[in-house]
């Protein structure tokens, strides 16, 4: 695995998180869900929705593009997901390099064998050494995707509890998140939080970390 590959399939990961679950804050109105009944023909129709409840819910949505481009945590797990990956990526090449010398030194002795058993020994080994690296790659590759789940797990995890304690003010019935080619063509801009969210994510990161 090299750093190239890491670093997609580390964006890949994070740009699924494209929604939010709000925060309902009690006595509020609620939406009624969309009933059905059915006609005299049989025909299914959908009973009307509760406009008053929606024209009175508090929604708000910030940007995930722009989390995953400015909130610190984002960028250390990236670098830390990109340094380990060429640390795994090194150690892989070095046994690779020793196998290839040894393979190499197997070769050599094509014509210096004396009896079948030595031979069969020498491939056995030669197998031994293709084995230690294919299950050294899939190791590595274990061990990256490991990594990449807990700091998603972990993103995830500080998002949702910034924004539960912001919403203990902010009172909204949803809050969504939206990608730059999301599915919410158009939105009012007085109803985004995004910087809101963003500087509230750093902040309480760098006061956890020491630094402001």
């Amino acid at each position: 695995m090299n750093k190239t590959t890491a670093l997609i399939l580390w964006n890949v990961v994070l740009t699924g998180l494209v929604a939010w679950l709000a925060f309902r804050t009690p006595g509020t109105p609620s939406a009624q869900p969309v009933d059905t009944a059915v006609d005299s023909v049989g025909t299914v129709a959908p009973r009307p929705l509760d406009t008053a409840a929606l024209r009175h819910a508090r929604i708000a949505y910030f940007i995930m593009d722009s989390i995953q481009n400015n909130y610190d945590l984002v960028q250390e797990s990236r670098d830390r997901v990109r340094n380990e990956g060429q640390r795994l990526e090194g150690n892989l090449m070095k046994e690779m390099e020793k196998a290839e010398a040894r393979a190499r030194e197997l070769a050599g002795k094509d014509h210096t064998y004396s009896t079948k058993a030595e031979v069969e020994a020498d491939e056995r080994e030669f197998q031994q050494l293709q084995m230690r690296i294919q299950e050294m790659r899939a190791n590595s590759q274990d061990k990256l995707d490991e990594l990449q789940v807990r700091m998603l797990q972990e993103i995830t995890k500080e998002i949702q509890d910034y924004l539960t304690e912001y919403n203990k003010a902010a009172a909204h019935d949803y809050i969504f998140s939206i990608q730059d080619e999301g599915q919410i063509w158009v939105g009012n801009p007085g109803l985004d939080i995004t910087q809101a969210v963003v500087n509230g994510l750093n902040e309480r990161h760098r006061s956890r970390k020491g630094t402001k």
